[in-house]
């Protein structure tokens, strides 16, 4: 079992790839702690960062109307699940 700051970020991953394949939507990334996330490439800075804390934050966090803010989501998702893995796992 990989550490717990490891498992975060592949579970980041998956979240990634659930969100392209339209098994969730924008809003429901919003449903856990993704901002304490400890993340290490730039790919998962990039996706972790358009997360917003809380449902409630959408417009005071990320200064971007809905429809931009989804494009650049879901840009940064694709570009997470294409980059090569962290470790075996993902």
């Amino acid at each position: 079992m990989p550490d717990p700051g490891l498992a975060r970020r592949h579970a980041l991953r998956r979240l990634a790839a659930r969100l392209i394949n339209g098994e969730i939507g924008p809003a429901d990334l919003a449903t856990d702690d993704w901002w304490e996330t400890e993340v290490e490439t730039v790919e998962e800075r990039s996706f972790e960062s358009l997360i917003p804390q809380c449902e409630c934050c959408f417009e005071y966090t990320l200064g971007l109307d809905q429809r931009t803010w989804a494009a650049e989501l879901r840009i940064a998702a694709l570009a997470l699940t294409a980059s090569p893995p962290i470790n075996p796992g993902c």
